[in-house]
């Protein structure tokens, strides 16, 4: 799975054309909820939706017995895929990425760990691009990576009918998220140069476990305690921030 957004400025709500990608052949990927910041930016913006009235706060009823399958490793992507579609299907883009800017600045910015961006800044001055990598979609996430100066953001992608700049309620390919994550890896590494053995993975749970495996520098930052097994098992860093 490859899904590249352009980043807008951090004033701009993002206009989803693609830009051109970075050429540096060493890259951070991060991942955003847990380890950048602390929450759950997806879970935030339907919850910030809903207070807006942008939202009827009773299709959200099921989002927590979602969100407990995702933390404990149960199935949830059928449901959750269903609870999106309903929820983005017909759904006007630009307003819908209005709110998602606004998000971003109120609520999950505020949400990063004291340490993000300099570990973020730390990973360039390695002489590495940055890319954001989550299973949350673009317009929750793609505000976020340009205010963190990202060069690129993979992620689940909510499909849009351009024609009539509205949400399908459908998903371009699935999540991303698990081996979906890997492979959003390898195939950004193939369009840009790189190779996954140079490059540095920095995530905190189950979903991230398979994208940490490929690297060449897999860092479990805040690790669920699955996670942290499996770091210490094989040597990986960890980190706290």
């Amino acid at each position: 799975m490859l899904a590249t957004e352009r980043l807008a400025t951090p004033d701009q709500a993002p206009s989803g054309t693609p830009d051109a990608t970075p050429t540096m052949t060493s890259i951070a990927f991060f991942d955003l909820d847990h380890t950048l910041v602390d929450g759950d930016s997806d879970s935030s913006f339907l919850d910030f939706m809903a207070a807006h009235g942008a939202l009827d706060g009773a299709l959200l009823e099921g989002k927590g017995a979602i969100e407990r399958a995702y933390l404990e490793g149960r199935a949830w992507q059928t449901e959750y895929g269903i609870l999106l579609g309903k929820i983005y299907q017909g759904r006007e883009v630009r307003g819908t990425e209005v709110l998602g800017h606004k998000h971003a600045h109120e609520k999950v910015l505020p949400m990063l760990f004291a340490g993000a961006r300099s570990l973020i800044e730390s990973e360039r001055a390695k002489g590495r691009s940055a890319v954001l990598l989550t299973t949350t979609n673009q317009v929750v996430t793609a505000p976020v990576a340009a205010a963190l100066g990202m060069d690129a953001l993979l992620c689940t992608r909510l499909e849009v009918d351009a024609a009539r700049g509205e949400f399908t309620g459908r998903l371009e390919d699935g999540f991303c998220t698990g081996p979906g994550k890997a492979a959003a890896i390898e195939s950004y590494c193939r369009q840009v140069g790189a190779v996954p053995a140079d490059c540095a993975m920095f995530g905190d749970g189950r979903s991230d476990m398979d994208a940490l495996s490929i690297v060449g520098e897999p860092v479990a930052v805040h690790p669920f305690d699955r996670l942290r097994d499996v770091a210490e098992t094989k040597g990986w860093r960890i980190l706290a921030l």
